[in-house]
Order: C-alpha cells, then sequence, then structure tokens
C-alpha cells in the first residue's frame, strides 16, 4: 500500500503541469494523444492517458480521459500483460499488473480510434548513492551524503519531508514539503547557481561533482520543529529530468509565469504530448536529534 500511495501522489504532481491555465495564443496542431508517466522501479507502473484540446477553455483544465485506449506496454522489447484501466483519486490510470524493475527499459504504445498513435521509451535508472542524512531541532540545517558514480552520466531531484511515526515507521506527513536551498556556506560545488529563493525541491546535474562524494547541506528556510524527518534523493533519466525541469513553475511555483515559450517543454512521446521518463526514489527517514 505504501508503494501505491508514493506513486500515486508523484504522478499526480507531474500530470499537473499539463492541465494548468494559460492565456496567452499558444499554437494548436490538433487534437493528439497525451502520455503521462513516470516509472519507478518496485512500484506498479501507472500511465495517464488523455487528449489534447486548444488552450483557450480557461474555466476547464481538464483534458479528456482516454478510457478505451488500447494500451501496450513491453519491457526491455517484452510484451507484458496488458494494463488494466484504474480510477485513482477521481482520475484515469492505466495501471500495470506487475511492478516496474531495475535497470530496464520500457515502452508503452497508445492507440486510440480518431487519434494518431503514440510511443514512448525510457528505462529505469540507478538509485542515488546516498547516506548519513542527520538534522538538529530548532536549527535550519539538514545534511546527507552523496556518491556520484563517475562512470555514468547522472541526473537527481531533492525533496525534504516533515515526517512523524506510525505503526513504527516514518512515514511524510501529508502534503508537507519542506522548502529549501543549498547553503552557500557548504555546497561549494554549486556557488554560481545558488539563489536567495527557497524551493520544495532542486534539480541537479553531476556535471559539478562527477565520481566525488559530496556532503550536501540543505538550509531551510524555516526553523526545524518536526521530530522526524526524510530526505529524498532520485535518481533521474535525462528524459525526466528534462521535463521536471521545463515544467518547474507549473509543478511548483505559486505564480506561474508563462512568459516563456510553452512549447519549450520537452516530451518523448513521439506523435503526441507528455513525458515516460525513469525515476528511482530513496528515501533517507531519520529522527531529528
Amino acid at each position: 500500500m505504501r508503494r501505491f500511495s508514493f506513486y500515486a501522489m508523484l504522478l499526480l504532481i507531474v500530470t499537473t503541469a499539463c492541465e494548468k491555465e494559460s492565456r496567452m495564443p499558444i499554437p494548436y496542431d490538433g487534437d493528439k494523444v497525451v502520455l503521462n508517466s513516470l516509472i519507478q522501479p518496485d512500484s506498479f507502473i501507472y500511465i495517464r492517458v488523455t487528449k489534447s484540446k486548444p488552450v483557450k477553455e480557461y474555466g476547464n483544465l481538464r483534458f479528456p480521459e482516454l478510457p478505451g485506449a488500447n494500451v501496450v506496454l513491453r519491457e526491455d522489447g517484452i510484451t507484458l500483460p496488458a494494463p488494466e484501466w484504474r480510477m485513482i483519486n477521481g482520475k484515469g490510470y492505466y495501471v500495470s499488473q506487475g511492478v516496474a524493475g531495475a535497470g530496464k527499459q520500457y515502452t508503452v504504445s497508445v492507440s486510440y480510434t480518431g487519434l494518431a498513435s503514440v510511443e514512448a521509451t525510457d528505462s529505469t535508472p540507478a538509485a542515488a548513492n546516498v547516506r548519513d542524512a542527520s538534522a538538529q531541532r530548532t536549527s535550519n540545517r539538514i545534511k546527507f551524503s552523496l556518491k556520484d558514480n563517475i562512470a555514468e552520466k547522472n541526473y537527481y531531484r531533492i525533496r525534504v519531508y516533515n515526517a512523524d511515526t506510525v505503526n513504527g515507521q516514518i512515514v511524510p506527513l501529508k502534503q508537507d514539503t519542506v522548502k529549501f536551498r543549498l547553503d552557500p556556506s557548504f555546497n561549494n560545488n554549486f556557488i554560481d547557481i545558488i539563489g536567495n529563493a527557497y524551493y520544495s525541491e532542486v534539480l541537479l546535474t553531476d556535471e559539478r561533482i562527477n565520481g566525488k562524494d559530496v556532503l550536501f547541506v540543505l538550509q531551510t528556510s524555516k526553523e526545524i520543529t518536526a521530530s522526524h524527518m526524510i530526505v529524498e534523493v532520485s535518481g533521474l533519466t535525462r528524459g525526466a529530468y528534462k521535463y521536471l525541469d521545463g515544467t518547474y513553475s507549473q509543478r511548483l511555483e505559486d505564480r506561474l509565469d508563462f512568459t516563456t515559450d510553452p512549447v519549450n517543454v520537452y516530451s518523448n512521446v513521439k506523435n503526441g504530448y507528455g513525458i515516460l521518463g525513469g525515476v528511482n526514489a530513496r528515501r533517507l527517514s531519520f529522527s531529528v536529534q
């Protein structure tokens, strides 16, 4: 059940980026299939399939769902049992019958009457090598270590949650993401990109830390008062990184800014829109000292 709830929350946050309001005139290439899925090892695969529409219905931001689509899921070229249509928190998903594996390549093909068929491919990345997370109550710093693999080009996402114990396990408090920034006093590798703002997630490549064992120090926007915390560091594929980076303001900022060209959002879906990306989240749960 924890596997389901974590991934469903992750995908709901990502697909929200495709349903934000814009009053700018945006070119429209006609109705196409919109495919969205972030694949997490050891989790079921949740595939969101909708139909695009012109961005002119300002009071209606929901894209039409396609519950009768033919969705084919392949793992390393082998066709898996057909994903099943399910309603989850009021939205429809095609859900795999088994969990995703680590280091696997997945292809999703979707066909629907009256629309061009689409296809997207990505793999599941390795988990980030993180350890030794800690924090002190009434302070505003969180520490953890990350060892980058020199043999690979790596992409990371960092998030932090306040947490509590439930039935002896540390679990994140609902919708309690901690805003933070990389502490400029300690994170010298990123000194030129650290700003004054605090964010609910930070996306990084390993360009500045390739092959290094790095101590990360996060500076929180508010004093730490929780009894427990969770540091989540996700390994991302290049496609997942580009999509999350391109949709950052739509997903996370309180004030949306559409002054940039919305067509520039990365998509690896052939003949359609959206993303099929690989994510491998590693969570460090700890008591606040």
